[in-house]
């Protein structure tokens, strides 16, 4: 069932939640199994990144660009592919200087840091890339404009709603 009346989430999650539902950030057509309040792993985000930068904001991947990561020969197909899709899209599986990854880490703890460097990747490409740490001009033009609204918990682990909201608010800043 994809609406409870009887949830304990906020409304502006519930509206997170059905967006993310009806553009296929989320497959999982029940809430309370969609883990609004799980942690979230690499494999998980670029799944979520990869259907909001194609299907929301139209992004292409570059195809021509050859990711290949030694850690996800395990995962099914189908994450492969979004892993792949993620680095062709320039946002995730490149190093700091640019270069493409050997790892993806795909079962890794994703932190606010990197999913605010991701996200703003997703929306301005490399344009806040550098600096003292690697994510806080991202998290700052993230804060300028609303999305997020804090940024001072930059090593908090994500939560999988909270990639909904943002994704989201993101839909609607235009």
């Amino acid at each position: 069932m994809l609406f409870q009346t009887d949830t304990s989430y906020s409304q502006e999650l519930l509206a997170a939640y059905t967006y993310a539902y009806k553009i296929g950030i989320t497959t999982i057509p029940d809430i309370e199994k969609a883990q609004l309040e799980g942690q979230l792993i690499r494999k998980d985000l670029a799944k979520m990144m990869v259907n909001f930068a194609i299907k929301q904001l139209g992004k292409t991947p570059n195809t021509g660009l050859n990711c290949s990561f030694n850690d996800m020969k395990n995962e099914t197909l189908e994450r492969q592919q979004y892993a792949r899709l993620a680095c062709q899209l320039h946002i995730m599986g490149h190093n700091p200087d640019g270069s493409l990854s050997k790892q993806f880490s795909p079962n890794d703890l994703v932190t606010r840091a990197q999913f605010g460097t991701v996200l703003s990747r997703v929306l301005w490409g490399n344009l806040y890339n550098g600096g003292v740490t690697y994510y806080l001009n991202h998290l700052k033009a993230l804060q300028k404009i609303g999305i997020v609204k804090t940024i001072s918990n930059a090593d908090a682990l994500e939560k999988r709603g909270y990639v909904m909201l943002m994704l989201m608010r993101s839909s609607e800043i235009k």
